[in-house]
C-alpha cells in the first residue's frame, strides 16, 4: 500500500470510528463510575486500607480523564491524538484495575481479552506491538509478584488464595490469549485496509478511465464540429441554390450530392453516438464466428463492389465462441469497411476464421492496400486518429473497446505481403470479471 493509499485509509477509519466515539466516551463514563462505586465496595469488604486508597485513585483519575476527553471531544470532535489515548489509558486503567482487584487472581482479569482484541483492531502495526508488550509486560511482572508473595495481600481474601501453581498456569493461559486476541485484531485490520486498498485502486483506475475518456470525448466533440461544417455548408449552398432555381428542373446530380452530404453527416453522428454510448451488458451466447463473417461479407458485398473490391472467406471449418453476436458483427462491419475503402480497384479482401491456441479464437481480416502509415504508429486506435479524408477517426476506437468488453482486443499491423492486417482476438470463454460487470450485468443466452 503506498503512503497516498495509506493516508487515505487512515483518513477513513478516523471518520467511521469517529462516529463511536462519543457513544464509547458515553459508555466508558458510565464504567468509570461503576469502577469507582466498586472499588468501595470491594475495600470495605477486603478491608485492606491500601486497596481502598489505591482503587479510589483509580477511579477518580478515569473519571476525571473521561470528562475533559468528553468535553474536548465535543469541543474539538475526533482526533488521531485522542484515540491513541484512549487506548493506551484503557489499557493502563484496567491493568491498575486488576492490580487493585487480586493479581492474576482478579475476577476482572477476562476483560483484558476483548480490550486487547479491540486495542489491535483500531491502533496501528507499530502501536499493536507496543500495546501487547504493555499488556504481556503487567501480565509478568504481576505473575512474578504475586507468586513469589512479595506483597501479601494483593489477593482478595473473600475470594481465597489460589496455588502459586495454578496462579502460574492462568497466567500462561491468559498470556496466550491476549497473543491470540492481538493477532485475530490485526488480522481483521490487515484485511479491511486490503480490501480498502483494492477499492481505492479500482476507483482510481476506473477515474483515469473516465479521464481519458472525457478527454478523448472533448477533442472529439472539436473534430465532429469541424467534420459537420463543411458536408453543412454544401447542403446550405444547394438549398439556397435550389430555392432560387424553384422553377426550373432541378438538376438531378445537386439532389445526389445533397443526398451523399446528409448522408455523410449521419455517418459521423452514428459513429460519434456508438463512441460517446457506454458500454451496455453483454447479451452472449455460443456463436460460430464463421457464419458471423459471412453475414458481414454479405452486407458489404453492395460497397465491394462499387470499389471493384473482391471479398474472400478463407477456411470453412466451424470456429464457435461465447461472445455477443450483434457487438462482435459491429466490430467485424467496421475492419471490413475500412478494409475495402483502403483496397484498390481489382483488389482483393480475406477474411479468415481460426483457433490458433487453446481457449482462444481470431478473425483476420487482410486488404492490398498501401498498408498502415508509419506516421500513425500506436495511435490508429485513438479516437480522432484517421488517414481518410471524410474519416471521424471513432470506428477503430469503438471496435477496440467492444473486443476489449468481451476480454480480447483489436490490433492492426501490415501484412508481410503487403497491406494492412486487422486481428480480432477473442476468448472462447469470457472470463468472470467480463460476466460481472461494474455498472451491469452480463445476460447469458
Amino acid at each position: 500500500m503506498d503512503s497516498r493509499t495509506q493516508r487515505i485509509v487512515e483518513e477513513l477509519q478516523l471518520k467511521h470510528f469517529g462516529r463511536l466515539f462519543g457513544q464509547l466516551l458515553r459508555f466508558r463514563l458510565v464504567v468509570s463510575l461503576v469502577l469507582l462505586l466498586s472499588s468501595v465496595l470491594i475495600a470495605v469488604l477486603d478491608g485492606a486500607p491500601w486497596r481502598c486508597a489505591f482503587m479510589s485513585l483509580v477511579g477518580v483519575g478515569a473519571f476525571v480523564f473521561l470528562i475533559h476527553e468528553y468535553r474536548r471531544y465535543q469541543r474539538e470532535g475526533v482526533s488521531k491524538q485522542s484515540l491513541d489515548a484512549h487506548l493506551w489509558m484503557g489499557q493502563i486503567m484496567l491493568q491498575c484495575v486488576i492490580v487493585g482487584t487480586g493479581g492474576i487472581a482478579s475476577p476482572v482479569l477476562a476483560a483484558a481479552l476483548p480490550l486487547g482484541f479491540l486495542s489491535s483492531l483500531a491502533a496501528s502495526r507499530a502501536e499493536r506491538r507496543w500495546l501487547l508488550r504493555l499488556q504481556l509486560g503487567s501480565l509478568l511482572i504481576i505473575s512474578v509478584v504475586q507468586v513469589s508473595g512479595l506483597i501479601p495481600g494483593l489477593p482478595l481474601w473473600f475470594l481465597g488464595s489460589p496455588e502459586p501453581l495454578l496462579l502460574a498456569t492462568g497466567a500462561l493461559v491468559v498470556a496466550l490469549a491476549l497473543i491470540v486476541c492481538s493477532i485475530a485484531g490485526s488480522a481483521v485490520r490487515t484485511t479491511f485496509e486490503n480490501m480498502m486498498s483494492e477499492a481505492l485502486a479500482i476507483r482510481d483506475e476506473l477515474l483515469a478511465t473516465h479521464r481519458s475518456y472525457s478527454g478523448a470525448l472533448e477533442a472529439m466533440s472539436g473534430e465532429i464540429a469541424h467534420e459537420l461544417k463543411n458536408p453543412l455548408a454544401t447542403v446550405k449552398g444547394l438549398t439556397q441554390l435550389m430555392a432560387r432555381e424553384a422553377g426550373r428542373p432541378q438538376p438531378a446530380e445537386r439532389l445526389q450530392v445533397l443526398a451523399g452530404e446528409v448522408v455523410r453527416m449521419q455517418d459521423i453522428l452514428e459513429e460519434f453516438l456508438n463512441f460517446t454510448r457506454p458500454l451496455v451488458p453483454l447479451t452472449v451466447s455460443r456463436v460460430d464466428l464463421g457464419a458471423l463473417c459471412d453475414e458481414a461479407l454479405v452486407l458489404h458485398e453492395g460497397l465491394a463492389a462499387g470499389q471493384g473490391v473482391r471479398l474472400e472467406r478463407v477456411g470453412s471449418e466451424p470456429v464457435e465462441a461465447m461472445c455477443d453476436p450483434r457487438k462482435v458483427k459491429q466490430v467485424m462491419m467496421n475492419l471490413l469497411h475500412n478494409a475495402i475503402e483502403a483496397s484498390p480497384a481489382g483488389g482483393r479482401v480475406t477474411v479468415a476464421v481460426s483457433a490458433p491456441q487453446p481457449g482462444e479464437v481470431q478473425v483476420i481480416v487482410r486488404d492490398m492496400g498501401p498498408g498502415l502509415a508509419l506516421e500513425l504508429g500506436g495511435r490508429a486506435f485513438d479516437a480522432g486518429v484517421t488517414t481518410k479524408a471524410k474519416g471521424s477517426g471513432l470506428g477503430l476506437t469503438v471496435a477496440r473497446a467492444l473486443a476489449r468488453q468481451h476480454g480480447g482486443d483489436v490490433m492492426l499491423g501490415n501484412a508481410p505481403v503487403g497491406g494492412c492486417e486487422a486481428v480480432m482476438i477473442l476468448p472462447r470463454e469470457l472470463p468472470a470479471e467480463v460476466l460481472r460487470p461494474v455498472h451491469g450485468v452480463a445476460h447469458v443466452g
